[in-house]
């Protein structure tokens, strides 16, 4: 029973704590775009830049 004491203020506290933070989360924007960012991996170029030729060195005469 001693240990809700102490365990019942502490659980409290970090239900507040998330809470809040989460509370920020919502009103900062954090969950505005987030479909789009999911999006950018489907309409990724996967094909690779052509390789332009090394330059070669003239031959002497």
């Amino acid at each position: 029973m001693s240990s809700l004491f102490l365990l019942l203020p502490i659980s409290l506290l970090l239900v507040i704590a998330i809470g809040a933070a989460f509370w920020w989360a919502i009103f900062a924007g954090q969950f505005d775009d987030a479909g789009s960012v999911g999006d950018l991996i489907l309409e990724d170029d996967d094909r690779t830049a052509p390789v332009a030729p090394e330059p070669t060195e003239p031959a002497e005469p």
